[in-house]
């Protein structure tokens, strides 16, 4: 015998002519209850919906995502959100909704993890290995903080913090035949990592920008910073305020796009601009570590 939700579950779907017999602005006002992902979908699902009807630049979802970006992003997430030249509104309403969710670690690459207890703190036990933001960073300032926990008291850990174009580190890299068990890009040469450096550089796209910076780090056990074209050229250099970090603490990262400078915080103090420029196009938050540790990744205001 057929239940009564089985019964609603076989009713068949309205007509979709009705929805074209509607008010456009009634459709939008239904469509504004939506998110990025919804409007994708209804889109998808309804030519009223998804084509631009004559004499309108977008779709009625396209221009439900307009509405919605425009009436609710701050100033400084305008900012932070310039519009790719290929992107859709639902794709921008999409990114939007997306940089005011929380961090996480959305890649973690290598052997050295313990079980992951919390999406935005991983715990490092043995080799090499990095943990990967999926939040992406076009423009605007951004600012994060690392809290380290050393396991070795005595001892300062060691922790690459910075950013990373948005790669993945495991798609089509091998971890014992192209990683050779230990991960970390910010140490990639095309002389001594020919795979990695192939493979890592293949995924480049026009987002990145002109930079050829695809990885800049803080390195905790003595502060210097260390950037990498995953090529010929990996450099670290000196800067005015640099510290390194001895035993736990909390480091912070200003990423600012506008500038393309990154700036080192110690423990909610502000050391100095550890990359002075040149930092354009797309990036993620990263964590390289090689000694024993837990390290936790939250976003806050970034600092006047």
């Amino acid at each position: 015998m057929m239940q009564p939700r089985d019964s609603k579950r076989a009713r068949p779907l309205p007509d979709p002519t009705l929805l074209e017999a509607l008010d456009n602005d009634l459709l939008l006002r239904c469509a504004s209850h939506l998110d990025a992902d919804g409007l994708a979908r209804l889109g998808r699902a309804s030519t009223a919906f998804g084509t631009p009807q004559a004499g309108r630049q977008r779709s009625l979802a396209n221009e439900a995502a307009h509405q919605q970006f425009r009436q609710s992003a701050t100033d400084e997430e305008r900012r932070c959100l310039p519009k790719h030249n290929d992107e859709s509104d639902i794709g921008l309403y999409r990114a939007l909704q997306q940089l005011r969710e929380p961090l996480s670690f959305d890649e973690l690459a290598g052997s050295g993890f313990s079980p992951q207890e919390h999406p935005a703190r991983v715990t490092y036990t043995g080799s090499d290995s990095t943990a990967v933001s999926g939040h992406v960073m076009r423009g605007g300032r951004h600012f994060v903080e690392f809290t380290i926990t050393n396991a070795n008291r005595q001892g300062a850990p060691f922790v690459y913090l910075g950013v990373i174009r948005p790669v993945s580190l495991t798609y089509e890299i091998d971890l014992e035949a192209d990683w050779r068990g230990s991960v970390n890009p910010v140490c990639v040469t095309s002389r001594y990592d020919p795979a990695v450096s192939e493979k890592l550089i293949s995924q480049r796209t026009a987002k990145w920008g002109d930079s050829n910076i695809h990885c800049c780090s803080y390195f905790s056990l003595d502060g210097r910073c260390r950037r990498t074209d995953w090529g010929t050229n990996v450099t670290g250099s000196e800067w005015h305020g640099r510290e390194g970090l001895r035993g736990s603490g909390t480091i912070g990262l200003l990423l600012d796009l506008d500038e393309g400078t990154l700036s080192v915080f110690k423990n909610n103090r502000r050391l100095g601009a550890m990359n002075e420029g040149g930092l354009s196009g797309e990036y993620c938050w990263f964590v390289s570590a090689i000694s024993t540790c837990a390290v936790s990744m939250s976003k806050s205001r970034a600092p006047n």
